[in-house]
């Protein structure tokens, strides 16, 4: 490049924080400003929001009525495997797809569904590998998903599939996200609420912002906008002629719980679905993430299509609590101790109320939205689905460098090397187990319970989980 551009990132979750890394890593400035205020000098203010309770990385089997969400989820799970080092999983086994023996009996034929949608991920993995033999990374396409005997301890299976999909550890992922970000240069300003993001006229932006109850203003080459919810308002702001897609919000709860009994899972349970179908997610021992889809599902609205604003029920929901909190959380641990013996006794440790987005009011469909462009030199990213993140990060840096060789200050013949720069895998931590003690100042971070910061396996020892081969995977 002819001279260093100063980017701003909006946002400090999954999306914005793999964004400012992967446009440093590609010789960029990067400001990433981040609403939360950081609680310890030793961790950024990161994965606060709708990042901090992620469980999955999810490889598209719990989308079998539509192959178009389970074909996306795939290419990003693929991409991740890649990625990510093998930590950010906390020692967790590949998850268990499950089809409920009693939705199949009311006379929808669940099993067929997920027996037809593990066709639809080997064929997606079969053109993948057929197209680059480096995407080969589950062995062969006709081993990457198969049927399995139901998991013991687990009551209502009809059918039972492991796949490529598997738990993560949000703690874990945050310590490694801020590694990175110091390793690549970013400068993450915590307390930094926008409240303006304008184009000037020499192409470049202006965003204004309070920190510590003072107006700030700053003007960088281009902007990124990944503050989830509030992505689609600044950007209509911004470009009110932008083509944006139906946004729908969808308020949840889910719940983190204390296990009286542990459980021997080290494996996410993933039961099929809405009244019959529930989330088992370990964390630890004694410690696990549920899910029962009619408790945790509060609300779902089209969002005004001129403003694109959360909600103003949302707003205060979030603000001062659900006011069926306690009762939808006890209905879950009713529901899923008839099918998770675990759970029989469990205590809510946390409960947490969280925006989903979405292009449809349906939870049957989760397509990537992509990276729009809003304006020249500003992208942004709406992320539907935790496992999209390093897809949609990287093209977002090809939209920034595609920007950079139209203004002039970058040359083509650099666009592959510059990519490939900015998607280098993330490295482990050289000492591992110093990472690891620092991983509750994350949790605190967070708002998680700092129980997630001591996952299955201790990271410095070999993860006794699945493997990447095939032959593990098929060994379930």
């Amino acid at each position: 490049m002819k001279r260093t551009e100063l980017h701003i990132v909006i946002g400090g979750g999954i999306a914005g924080c793999l964004t400012a890394i992967m446009r440093s890593r590609a010789g960029y400035r990067v400001l990433l400003l981040e609403r939360a205020e950081a609680r310890s000098p030793e961790a950024h203010p990161i994965c606060t929001g709708a990042s901090n309770i992620v469980s999955e990385n999810h490889s598209g089997a719990e989308y079998p009525f539509d192959p178009q969400s389970a074909r996306d989820c795939f290419d990003g799970r693929l991409v991740n495997e890649r990625f990510f080092p093998d930590l950010v999983f906390g020692g967790k086994d590949h998850s268990r797809v499950i089809a409920s023996q009693a939705m199949q009996d009311s006379g929808t034929d669940i099993i067929g569904q997920c027996r037809e949608n593990m066709r639809v991920i080997q064929d997606r993995y079969a053109q993948l590998c057929a197209e680059d033999p480096a995407n080969s990374l589950f062995g062969a396409p006709e081993q990457v998903c198969r049927e399995i005997p139901a998991p013991d301890g687990v009551a209502d299976v009809g059918a039972a599939f492991v796949t490529p999909q598997r738990g993560i550890n949000p703690v874990v992922v945050t310590a490694l996200l801020d590694q990175e970000l110091r390793r690549s240069g970013v400068e993450v300003r915590g307390g930094a609420d926008v409240t303006g993001v304008s184009r000037r006229s020499d192409g470049t932006y202006e965003v204004e912002y309070v920190e510590d109850g003072a107006r700030q203003t700053i003007v960088g080459d281009q902007v990124a906008l990944c503050a989830a919810t509030e992505t689609p308002a600044i950007a209509r702001r911004l470009n009110p002629s932008l083509a944006l897609p139906p946004i729908y919000m969808a308020l949840r709860q889910i719940l983190f719980v204390e296990l009286p009994e542990r459980t021997t899972k080290n494996y996410t349970c993933l039961k099929l679905e809405d009244e019959y179908g529930g989330m088992f997610s370990p964390f630890s021992q004694d410690t696990a993430l549920v899910y029962y889809p009619p408790a945790a599902h509060i609300a779902v609205h089209r969002v005004d299509p001129t403003t694109y604003a959360l909600p103003d029920d949302f707003r205060h929901f979030l603000r001062n609590g659900h006011p069926e909190a306690a009762e939808r959380a006890q209905l879950a641990l009713r529901q899923l101790s008839q099918w998770y013996p675990e759970v029989r006794g469990a205590e809510v440790v946390s409960a947490h109320l969280k925006v989903a987005i979405n292009t449809t009011d349906s939870s049957r469909l989760r397509r990537n939205a992509g990276v729009l462009d809003v304006a020249p030199g500003c992208t942004a990213t709406v992320l539907l689905k935790w496992t999209m993140c390093v897809v949609n990060a990287q093209r977002d840096l090809e939209a920034a460098l595609r920007h950079s060789i139209a203004t002039g200050n970058a040359d083509r013949d650099e666009y592959a090397e510059l990519v490939a720069r900015g998607t280098v895998p993330i490295a482990p931590p050289t000492d591992v187990p110093a990472w690891q003690r620092r991983l509750g100042i994350f949790a605190r971070n967070m708002g998680v319970p700092e129980r997630l910061a001591a996952p299955f396996v201790d990271a410095d020892e070999p993860d006794s989980g699945l493997a990447r081969a095939v032959p593990s995977l098929a060994s379930s």
